[in-house]
């Protein structure tokens, strides 16, 4: 039986009667959905309570599929049988854990084993190093609703994400050479507007997870990078909804900052089989693809259609976190609430976020398919960038921010094209070479 969440805002998860079961064929709309909320994140059941600002658009439906299974790739399931018995969680001075020992795969593919206090600390670590490529491209649209009912393409971005450390990926070494001592690269270069061209946001996050991460921006209008300090994690990116410490569909920066709290299980809706072809285009410069979402209006969502894929109950691990003591004064959120995949350890699609009265702030529902990878024989994997739409839901501040990521390419298939390129794509050098 699944535990059933009654309320996020508690470290604890209380049975409560079995709620309906969700079969395949099931359509969720506003008439019947209260019936299904136990399967929902808070920031859905708000969209449909309509008990915030923006709420669903009257004719929506949820079409429930079949579970369809995204397992992990074969090379990172064998990494984790030959690695993760060795894998323990150590205290940092700050209160903190972080792994020692890590080499590759989940670290703890029981999570559930072991001290009962660190099982979110577990979870949270398996999300964190959930299997990606060595390095994933694709093109990156931002559609902002605003509080007055206007909707329109903000930016461009190009999105260069590298793993250099700690890999599972056939016919890549397990560091890459001259890495850096870094394992994860996240480069954000603005291509349009043309005001914003070239504007960039590099978060480079240091193998060793004691260390915190480095974070620069190039400012074009000044042809020089600036190294940020960590308050940047609260900055905007590119003007969106989305702060710097969102950017992972997840786990945030720092994760050695926080107090992680198990919550339980739960059966989650998520999309994560999207309709492929709704990946071809963005939509236009005011609205997105009319074919698969419904327009986005004043108070109203512009929400998926049925036409963008079947929803499918995931099971799910929800954990809590929350910025230590030491580290929390000043920070964005009070807490977030992560809804994390147990097969792939993804996100599961949805993420709660919280201000420091403890109300919701935001809610972010990304909605995907897995990409194939290449020369592996038929293994597949849920990105961070393309193809994907990550849905952020400012519920405070009555706006929206909607990132569609097209078609991605992945490990060899980037190659042509450069994105391979420590020194272009992933390294503080990076940032002077945009305008070269």
């Amino acid at each position: 039986m699944t535990a059933i969440i009654v309320a996020v805002t508690t470290a604890t998860v209380q049975a409560n009667p079995p709620e309906p079961e969700i079969l395949p064929g099931t359509v969720i709309t506003n008439q019947n959905w209260g019936q299904y909320r136990g399967f929902m994140s808070e920031g859905l059941i708000a969209l449909f309570e309509g008990s915030h600002f923006w709420r669903m658009p009257a004719e929506v439906e949820l079409e429930i599929g079949p579970t369809r299974s995204i397992p992990l790739p074969k090379k990172y399931l064998a990494d984790t049988a030959q690695y993760s018995n060795q894998v323990k969680l150590i205290p940092t001075r700050e209160g903190g854990y972080v792994p020692s020992e890590y080499v590759a795969g989940l670290p703890f593919p029981h999570p559930l084993e072991g001290d009962p206090a660190l099982i979110g600390q577990r979870i949270f670590w398996n999300s964190y190093y959930r299997y990606q490529p060595r390095v994933q491209w694709a093109p990156t649209f931002t559609y902002t609703l605003d509080g007055f009912g206007n909707m329109t393409r903000t930016s461009e971005v190009k999105s260069v994400l590298s793993q250099l450390a700690f890999l599972s990926d056939v016919g890549y070494p397990r560091t890459v050479a001259d890495s850096g001592g870094y394992y994860f690269v996240k480069y954000s270069e603005q291509i349009a507007p043309q005001q914003g061209k070239y504007s960039t946001i590099l978060d480079l996050t240091p193998a060793d997870p004691t260390r915190l991460d480095e974070l620069y921006e190039y400012v074009p209008t000044l042809r020089k990078s600036l190294r940020l300090s960590q308050a940047a994690r609260c900055a905007p990116v590119f003007g969106s909804d989305y702060l710097i410490d969102d950017e992972s569909d997840g786990p945030p920066g720092l994760p050695q900052l926080y107090r992680i709290d198990y919550l339980g299980e739960k059966k989650i809706v998520a999309l994560e089989h999207a309709n492929p072809v709704a990946f071809d285009s963005p939509g236009g410069p005011t609205q997105l693809d009319s074919e698969y979402y419904y327009p986005g209006t004043l108070g109203f969502v512009p929400f998926p259609k049925p036409a963008m894929g079947k929803w499918e109950l995931r099971d799910s691990y929800v954990i809590s976190l929350r910025r230590l003591p030491g580290a929390a004064q000043g920070y964005c959120y009070s807490r977030r609430v992560m809804y994390v995949d147990k097969e792939n350890y993804f996100g599961a699609g949805e993420l709660d976020l919280y201000n420091q009265a403890g109300d919701l702030f935001k809610s972010q529902f990304v909605l995907l398919y897995p990409a194939e990878i290449p020369e592996t024989g038929g293994d597949v994997a849920e990105l961070l960038t393309g193809p994907n739409v990550g849905f952020l839901i400012n519920f405070t501040n009555k706006h929206i921010t909607v990132s569609p990521g097209l078609k991605p390419c992945i490990n060899s298939d980037c190659a042509k094209d450069g994105y391979l390129d420590i020194r272009r794509y992933a390294s503080p050098e990076a940032l002077m070479k945009i305008v070269q």
